[in-house]
């Protein structure tokens, strides 16, 4: 850490009380001032640290190592605070803590540290941290050495049977990076990160993603630099994203999952049910939960990382696992609507059917009413025609009114002829 590196934090982390300014306040304030640290800057600080660490561990150390431990010493070089190095709390911090040290909640060795430093290096250059779908260091800065890649990818291999554990060979070869802006290292092959005698590295197992780099290029042996001290390196200012794209959330959940499509490894593996569904690509994976398949409270594994968490736990795949939830709910409260719609309609048509029928009921009444009326009339109309036809005579004799006979009688024949009368 350099003397320009304290300055800044000093400006822009202020820290409460007398705890020392430690890297992750110098991180944590560029990335507000959306810059990150030059390569000199990173490598002037990643160098000394690495032959901090590879002392301690050599006395038999066993350390957390994480930038809110890393603080500049009375020669104002990175080295590791004892008393910071516990397990953090910080998310990124978190995430430099190699995967095994994760796994069982105690500080670690040298093959740990040589993650930690990586981890360290890449949150520097970058301004992000490890984790999947994380970019490589150039698609972040294209002017960032093709040997940095290299070397991120050898430190980053999540299996410690794979990862190197000799921090002299890192440290040189970081220095041979940028060999006139840290101090100068014991010269050691660099040829060492790549195999030993109880390693030997396989970067298919970095977190850094694949790439289309054809051969890995060849780390350059610099030549012998003289010792510094006191590195003061120039600030570079770095134009951050548009507030808008970045603030984004449809733009970032795109970019978000074009990285971790750019991943073709199948790594992922799902605990659902008390069984383990897998390994998927991010792709499949990403398939999966949008299909419903998997929910934010199964278990996902990361092969390569070794870290198990809930979907809804991990950064990268919480947010699909919430957009898919919520469309459930959509699709769950249509499904409700169209139901009571169809309980309304059913109970409408109910409603219409038991009017139409009391409306038929009341017409035939009526229609009864009506024609017993009319009958009823008819019979009082028949009964008067019958009392207009004969005469009851008090005294108990009938009188017939006189009808005359068609056709006259015949020469006075017939009733009443001769002037009588019939009783």
């Amino acid at each position: 850490m350099t003397a320009a590196s304290v300055a800044v934090a000093q400006r822009n982390a202020e820290p409460k009380g007398s705890s020392p300014i430690t890297l992750r306040h110098l991180l944590d304030a560029r990335r507000k001032e959306g810059r990150t640290f030059s390569l000199d800057e990173a490598i002037a600080t990643i160098v000394p640290l690495c032959l901090d660490l590879k002392e301690r561990h050599d006395r038999g150390e066993k350390l957390y190592v994480h930038p809110s431990c890393i603080a500049p010493g009375a020669d104002g070089l990175a080295k590791i605070q004892p008393a910071l190095a516990i397990l953090p709390t910080h998310a990124h911090d978190r995430a430099c803590v190699a995967p095994e040290l994760q796994r069982s909640l105690a500080p670690g060795d040298s093959r740990a540290s040589v993650f930690s430093v990586g981890a360290v290096l890449y949150e520097m250059v970058t301004n992000k941290h490890i984790g999947p779908g994380m970019q490589r260091p150039r698609e972040v800065d294209p002017t960032l050495p093709a040997a940095l890649e290299v070397l991120l990818a050898k430190a980053l291999v999540g299996d410690p049977a794979h990862r190197p554990d000799d921090l002299g060979a890192l440290a040189s070869a970081m220095h041979h990076i940028a060999p006139m802006k840290s101090i100068h290292p014991p010269d050691i092959d660099p040829g060492l990160l790549d195999h030993g005698a109880s390693f030997e590295v396989d970067i298919r197992l970095s977190m850094l993603p694949p790439s289309e780099i054809a051969p890995s290029p060849v780390i350059p042996k610099a030549a012998a630099a003289p010792m510094i001290d006191r590195i003061s390196p120039p600030v570079i200012q770095r134009v951050s994203e548009p507030v808008s794209s970045r603030n984004d959330p449809t733009t970032r959940l795109s970019q978000l999952k074009a990285r971790l499509e750019a991943d073709p490894r199948p790594r992922y593996v799902v605990s659902k049910d008390k069984m383990d569904h897998g390994p998927f690509t991010a792709v499949e994976l990403l398939q999966q939960i949008a299909s419903n398949q998997f929910v934010g409270d199964n278990g996902l594994r990361d092969e390569i990382s070794g870290q198990t968490m809930l979907i809804k736990e991990w950064e990268e795949f919480s947010q699909f696992a919430e957009q898919a939830a919520l469309k459930r709910e959509i699709v769950a409260e249509k499904k409700e609507v169209a139901r009571v719609v169809e309980q309304e309609k059913a109970a409408g048509t109910a409603k219409s059917t038991i009017g139409i029928v009391v409306v038929v009921a009341l017409v035939a009444v009526g229609a009864v009413f009506v024609i017993k009326a009319v009958g009823s009339k008819k019979d009082d109309i028949a009964i008067a025609d019958d009392k207009g036809g004969a005469n009851m005579d008090p005294a108990g004799s009938i009188k017939g009114q006189k009808r005359n006979k068609p056709g006259g009688g015949g020469g006075g024949g017939g009733f009443g002829g001769g002037g009588q009368s019939f009783e």
